[in-house]
């Protein structure tokens, strides 16, 4: 059976180009141009492994990645970044968000990048877990109460064990100044 690839790239004449040689290399491929394409086919099929790009219109590769790796169903998958970007920061922020490696699309020819992609097939999936916050909600604290009616969120306590809910924050690399995503979860029952 073939490994799966999902081709990540908003450049047609690129992703046109991979595409044709991860096909010969005997990989079945499909591409996404944007990263909420991606989100929305990773949903439909979960693939072998993903070849991202960064730089993308409607959202980003760092977001994708975010979403993958904080995803329970999907944070197993492979990520390797492909980009036009090399900076050392940009390295580190994609290694930290759990990509598997990071190929810099200038500098690296596509015979080396079928031969990285083979090399991170081959290894056992790393449990990679992002950074994430997780904190207390005082109900009766700045806006909280009116956070709790605008959002329904019956005082902050988990609808199914009535234990008090947690504000989860996960970092995004995507913008120059501290960021965050929120997700409000149960401690007890991860919901």
């Amino acid at each position: 059976m073939r490994n799966k690839i999902l081709l990540v790239e908003d450049s047609k004449a690129v992703q046109q180009m991979y595409r044709n040689k991860l096909t010969i290399e005997q990989f079945q491929v499909t591409t996404a141009d944007n990263g909420m394409e991606a989100v929305k086919k990773l949903s439909e099929d979960a693939p072998d492994l993903i070849l991202l790009d960064l730089m993308m219109p409607i959202m980003d590769g760092y977001k994708v990645l975010q979403v993958v790796k904080t995803n329970p169903k999907l944070a197993k998958i492979p990520v390797l970044v492909f980009s036009a970007k090399g900076q050392p920061e940009e390295v580190e922020k994609a290694l930290n968000l759990g990509a598997s490696g990071y190929i810099v699309k200038a500098t690296t020819k596509p015979n080396e990048v079928i031969e990285r992609i083979r090399a991170v097939m081959e290894q056992q999936p790393e449990e990679h877990s992002v950074k994430h916050y997780s904190i207390e909600i005082k109900e009766d604290v700045y806006d909280a109460r009116k956070l709790a009616d605008d959002f329904k969120l019956q005082n902050f306590t988990c609808p199914t064990c009535k234990v008090s809910m947690v504000l989860d924050l996960i970092p995004e690399f995507s913008h120059d100044t501290p960021w965050f995503s929120g997700t409000f979860l149960c401690p007890r029952c991860n919901k």
